[in-house]
């Protein structure tokens, strides 16, 4: 019998440690959870040029996640000049940008472009792909699937 309740124990641990989000180390993500849905979207550009020029650039990606009201992700992977986002968190990735350097994302937060509109502020040759199934893969803490 105590074999028995020492397995549902580590049963029940091992159950709420799925519960838990995995944080991938080389991501540094920056969460939003309190404001009006208009403002988190409209500001998310902003937050992401402030959340990467503020770090120490030591991380591989680079994002800002609105979880509850905003309800969006916008992903940046320095190296590789990539902005990915995700207007809708649970139906996959939504577009994805290259050839954004610092200096790109730093005119797109200047210019206080909302997130619905990033895609009249970009060249059409900047945007790889509007079908979230050729979306190159990103590393993120988020959950766009």
């Amino acid at each position: 019998m105590k074999k028995a309740n020492q397995l549902a124990i580590i049963l029940s641990i091992a159950g709420l440690g799925a519960c838990f989000n995995k944080v991938d180390p080389a991501v540094s993500t920056f969460y939003f959870s309190t404001g009006h849905p208009d403002t988190l979207r409209n500001q998310a550009l902003l937050k992401l040029y402030e959340h990467y020029s503020n770090s120490d650039k030591t991380r591989e990606y680079y994002e800002v996640i609105s979880k509850r009201t905003g309800n969006y992700i916008l992903n940046y992977y320095p190296a590789g000049k990539l902005l990915t986002t995700c207007t809708n968190p649970g139906s996959g990735w939504g577009n994805q940008y290259e050839n954004v350097d610092e200096a790109e994302l730093r005119k797109l937060a200047d210019l206080k472009i909302k997130l619905v509109d990033l895609q009249l502020y970009v060249s059409k040759d900047s945007i790889i792909s509007e079908n979230p199934n050729n979306v190159l893969e990103v590393k993120t803490n988020g959950h766009p699937n």
